[in-house]
């Protein structure tokens, strides 16, 4: 993996999970523009095919990767898949999720299990199947999409499980930086705070959005790019791993 700030990833290959919409969708376009090779992985096919496709039109070189990502058996596929076709995998961007408002019809116990099951469940396997290639490469890099719930927490019904999903994203981080440490494979964490995207907009309002933002310590919510920014920091960063990087305007700076 290359480490100058200023190099392009043209000879890399990236999977991107949850990358049809959001901050997915955003580090995919960004690890694109610095020229590497992304798989878009979305469990919705017209989702993936689409940012795959605004990825081409740019002049970038994507391919759609569709898997539900807390299937064993789809999750192997689709990294055989990927290796099969450009001959390695260089980077793993975890960030697919299931998020709350909780559907209705679906229980505490299934809502718990749907959660954590894509959330976390999810990254591990990803994580697991990515690891034989990069293993093999004797380098790889694997970067975790947490979130500031893992800190804070939520004592509302539907968010205590992702605020436990990411937060055991963070422990999946640190004992898969261990087991890569020899292998030239780092596992690192980014933790957003209040992102604005297309999905938050949509199901938040802009007057809602409004107040989550003024709770963040910078006045405002972030953007999607700037999420991105700490994943292509983290793809360059050959000494840094088991960590997480925070993306949250200040939020653990004032008390």
């Amino acid at each position: 993996m290359r480490t100058n700030v200023n190099s392009t990833f043209n000879e890399e290959v990236a999977l991107v999970t949850g990358a049809g919409q959001g901050i997915g969708r955003a580090i995919a376009r960004a690890l694109a523009d610095r020229g590497a090779t992304v798989a878009v992985n979305d469990v919705d096919c017209g989702k993936a095919e689409r940012t795959a496709s605004e990825i081409t039109a740019a002049g970038g070189r994507a391919v759609p990767a569709v898997a539900d990502v807390s299937c064993r058996d789809a999750v192997w596929a689709m990294v055989e898949e990927i290796v099969g076709q450009f001959g390695r995998l260089d980077v793993l961007v975890n960030c697919a999720r299931v998020e709350p408002p909780r559907p209705q019809g679906l229980s505490d116990d299934e809502w718990w299990d749907r959660v954590l099951a894509v959330d976390l469940k999810g990254a591990y396997l990803c994580a697991m199947a990515a690891w034989e290639p990069m293993q093999r490469q004797q380098s790889g890099r694997i970067i975790n999409i947490s979130s500031v719930q893992a800190f804070l927490g939520k004592p509302d019904d539907d968010w205590i499980a992702y605020s436990c999903a990411k937060a055991g994203m963070l422990g999946l981080t640190r004992s898969l930086a261990r087991r890569g440490m020899h292998l030239g494979i780092t596992v690192n964490a980014v933790a957003p705070d209040y992102i604005e995207t297309e999905v938050m907009q949509a199901r938040w309002g802009q007057e809602k959005l409004g107040e989550l933002a003024a709770s963040v310590p910078l006045g405002r919510a972030g953007r999607p790019d700037e999420v991105a920014d700490a994943v292509l920091f983290l793809v360059q960063a050959g000494f840094i791993t088991g960590e997480t990087v925070h993306v949250n305007g200040g939020r653990f700076v004032l008390p």
